[in-house]
């Protein structure tokens, strides 16, 4: 590092990716707290307009149907989701977002994307998707060296 003529530079900028990712991420509060399966499964619910069962649920996330029907279970006991019986096959079930659910998920996505909009409205459009851009090709040269 001491060979690198730039590294107190290079300092800075951490400090300033730092200062910004403070800012721009809000942590979660007891309000907000969720697992984050929960939250992809009522975002799921939600832009599926339909109800959906346990094996598409697990299909869309990636994620084993052992553990969908416990996230399930879970949320229908808080009354965040209720299950349907199929009526063509009596051991399935559609699993469907209450208004409940759909109020929770509001609230988590406006607590947790008001930094972003507010970024994006201070910044404009252009300059907004250019750093999206520019933070898009980061993430992707990152990946790539893992």
């Amino acid at each position: 590092m001491v060979d690198d003529l730039n590294w107190i530079y290079m300092i800075e900028k951490m400090q300033e990716i730092s200062l910004f990712s403070r800012m721009i991420i809000h942590r979660a509060t007891k309000e907000y707290e969720i697992p984050a399966q929960h939250l992809d499964l009522l975002s799921q619910l939600i832009t599926h307009e339909e109800g959906l069962t346990p094996m598409c649920l697990s299909k869309i996330m990636g994620v084993n149907k052992t553990i969908i029907s416990r996230v399930i279970d879970s949320l229908n006991q808080g009354g965040y989701v209720v299950k349907t019986k199929d009526p063509r096959d009596k051991r399935s079930y559609f699993v469907s977002i209450t208004e409940l659910g759909r109020e929770k998920v509001d609230k988590i996505y406006e607590y947790y994307l008001s930094p972003i909009y507010e970024l994006r409205r201070k910044l404009g459009d252009e300059d907004f998707f250019e750093l999206m851009s520019c933070i898009e090709k980061a993430n992707q040269k990152m990946s790539q060296n893992e």
